[in-house]
């Protein structure tokens, strides 16, 4: 059947758009980081979501067809980078960064 010949193909699609949503998620929780409020937290958790989404999506096409796994490689690496720009953004806040630019407490 065709559908089922598209499958890896659209799960290695849909990795990379969970991929490319959690990165845009974090640039917008570091955009919105000084506010904290039920904006900031519905940003943060739709991130660590569709960071997770990301990776386990993508670790599942990975087992697909060749086609696939250049798009979930995309949406793997993705949600690397959100991943690793926990431990990034915590060095350079202990550095003296303010990664946020925090507006002093609004």
């Amino acid at each position: 059947m065709i559908f089922e010949a598209q499958r890896p193909l659209v799960r290695g699609r849909v990795g990379a758009v969970l991929g490319l949503t959690s990165a845009a998620l974090l640039a917008a929780s570091l955009r919105w980081a000084h506010e904290w409020g039920p904006r900031t937290h519905a940003l943060v958790a739709s991130w660590v979501l569709a960071t997770i989404a990301a990776a386990a999506v993508s670790c599942w096409a990975l087992d697909s067809s060749r086609d696939s796994r250049r798009l979930a490689w995309a949406g793997l690496a993705l949600a690397l980078v959100s991943v690793l720009a926990l431990p990034v953004v915590g060095l350079l806040y202990a550095a003296g960064v303010d990664v946020a630019e925090a507006c002093g407490g609004g």
